[in-house]
């Protein structure tokens, strides 16, 4: 999901990406400006370096069969300056990401700046190669805003995703069964295997620390409750002090309780994420599990460069295991990166059409680093096949809560996971003041 948020998401904080204006990146000498519809294609991205080189490749062939030139302009703040235009009555980039703020996405399609997938796509075949859970709503209702579908039209293009919720061990250490339950997950003695503790944690991000917490509790609470429900907390209709997301957070405090996580509260606290999973690779080992997205691997890489250690080999993950809800065992966290079109020309048609098909996101798959969108594609890094089960097996791809919700609200909530964490018996009051902040927030937003 580079950047499909109006404000940041967990995943851009993760991979340090921040919030930038124009970074200039043109492919084929070309310039971000209008160019001639049938020939060239005007699009803004959010990536840069080995993702735009991925990209790169994947538009290689594309450009070569066509003779279509894509600009590419890197900008890490375009939902911003999208709305800027559309309000000032300026150009816009032929593709760039879609919004995925609920509001902006309805506001935008009122005002016909989006073009939807069914004027352009054979839909019945994009719907049906393209992982499920982004692409239809949750059962029972026809829309979905948070995957691009109002008034049952589609206005994100699915090209890549990635899923979080996955618990990382190192397989020399961990050699037991992935459990099925979370609580058969914390019935695990961790000194079976030579570990200190169950869990590794850490929730130092700079000003955006507690995000990785967050992505914690947000899986716990999808899968004790619906997607309806989850999706009622994102918008502010369900109180913290509600029973569910409170059983939620005390839920959590069972991942980050001093009997269960190495260090204690000052070490999760105090520790940067990307160190996070560093025990899992010391002897002897600090914990036996993390919990954290797809992207997690580079860091351990980056970190034990002498153990060479290799995906599948030495490191590997369970998905999440299900909180005793059988219903919503479905429910999956995750994010995405989209196309959406804003100006339907001939080239930019042909781009996109390009862009959903399997040999064009296999390209990406093969240079590594992220899944597809699409269902078929295979993967040489065995956890990223693995992934894909994951993501093939969701009925819902849910988006985490705090970046869906107010700058306050987001803030506050990820306070309080910090709160929580260094003093557990401050949870009902902690709630209470989330409560109130609520409130507020969602009255001004």
């Amino acid at each position: 999901m580079t950047d499909v948020l109006t404000r940041l998401s967990s995943r851009a904080i993760a991979l340090g990406l921040g919030v930038f204006v124009l970074i200039t990146a043109c492919t084929s000498g070309g310039t971000a400006t209008q160019t001639a519809s049938q020939t060239d294609v005007t699009q803004w991205v959010a990536w840069g370096g080995q993702e735009l080189a991925a990209y790169r490749d994947v538009l290689k062939p594309f450009e070569a069969r066509t003779g279509i030139k894509v600009h590419i302009t890197t900008n890490r703040d375009s939902n911003n300056q999208i709305a800027n235009g559309i309000a000032a009555g300026t150009d816009l980039p032929d593709i760039a990401p879609g919004p995925t703020d609920p509001v902006q996405l309805r506001d935008w399609v009122s005002k016909g700046k989006l073009k939807t997938l069914e004027s352009f796509l054979d839909m019945s075949a994009y719907t049906s190669g393209t992982y499920p859970a982004l692409t239809t709503p949750p059962a029972g209702q026809t829309d979905d805003p948070y995957i691009g579908i109002i008034g049952g039209k589609h206005y994100l293009m699915m090209i890549k995703t990635q899923v979080k919720g996955l618990f990382w061990y190192n397989k020399k250490v961990f050699t037991g069964t992935a459990p099925k339950t979370f609580d058969e997950l914390l019935a695990i003695n961790p000194s079976q295997y030579g570990a200190q503790k169950l869990f590794c944690a850490a929730f130092e991000s700079g000003t955006a620390s507690g995000w990785p917490a967050s992505d914690q509790i947000d899986n716990i609470i999808m899968r004790q409750n619906d997607a309806t429900f989850y999706t009622n907390w994102i918008q502010g209709k369900v109180k913290f002090s509600d029973p569910q997301i409170k059983l939620g957070y005390q839920t959590f405090l069972k991942e980050v309780s001093p009997a269960n996580v190495y260090g204690g509260a000052n070490t999760v606290l105090s520790t940067n994420f990307g160190k996070a999973g560093d025990p899992l690779f010391k002897t002897p080992a600090g914990c036996l599990f993390l919990e954290q997205a797809t992207f997690i691997p580079a860091f351990f890489t980056q970190d034990f460069p002498s153990l060479n250690l290799k995906a599948g080999t030495d490191f590997d993950f369970f998905a999440h295991p299900s909180m005793g809800v059988t219903a919503d065992d479905g429910n999956v966290n995750g994010f995405y990166d989209n196309f959406s079109m804003y100006n339907d020309t001939p080239a930019a048609r042909k781009l996109m059409q390009y862009m959903a098909t399997a040999p064009a996101q296999q390209i990406w798959a093969n240079d590594g680093g992220t899944l597809g969108a699409i269902k078929s594609l295979t993967y040489n890094d065995p956890v990223y096949k693995s992934a894909a089960d994951v993501a093939g097996s969701a009925k819902n791809l849910l988006v985490t809560a705090g970046d869906f919700m107010p700058s306050d609200m987001q803030a506050a909530f990820w306070k309080s996971l910090l709160d929580v964490t260094n003093n557990p018996g401050s949870l009902d009051s902690v709630l209470a003041h989330l409560d109130a902040v609520q409130k507020a927030a969602y009255a001004t937003s």
